[in-house]
């Protein structure tokens, strides 16, 4: 008996799958910077609005308030596209993650395959073995005899 058959199929959807892996690490990456920026920008928001609060109260130069909540609208705006980059990049993750899963199935399907293979060629093995050497002890048995 040859060799395993699916072998190269096998060694195929390793990579698959390990390419996958790398791939969803990365969007992973991608997500935790995301979600960084956001919170980087929301925080910003808040010393922005501190600061107009403050200013509002001290009575400042009605030009920097204006300037102050033009910004705040600014940030507003992007933490709003960051949001919905992260929405576009978690439905990424989830598609990602589901070809991993299904890569790793078709990987552990294959698998099995080689395993029943192998037991399948041991027991043949096995069988040859023991037919060797049931005739090896009954051609020593009929010599013993004659």
């Amino acid at each position: 008996m040859g060799g395993f058959s699916l072998e190269v199929l096998l060694n195929y959807r390793k990579n698959k799958e390990e390419r996958l892996a790398k791939e969803l690490a990365e969007i992973k990456n991608h997500i935790n910077q995301k979600k960084a920026k956001i919170d980087m920008l929301e925080e910003e928001k808040k010393n922005i609005l501190h600061t107009l609060r403050k200013n509002q109260r001290e009575s400042k130069v009605i030009w920097d308030i204006v300037s102050l909540f033009h910004y705040m609208t600014i940030l507003e705006r992007r933490v709003k596209s960051a949001k919905e980059d992260l929405d576009a990049i978690n439905i990424q993750y989830q598609i990602k993650h589901k070809q991993l899963i299904e890569a790793a199935k078709e990987r552990k399907i294959l698998e099995k395959l080689k395993e029943r293979w192998q037991q399948l060629k041991q027991r043949s093995l096995f069988r040859k073995e023991q037919y060797f050497l049931d005739e090896v002890a009954i051609n020593g048995f009929f010599r013993h005899q004659a």
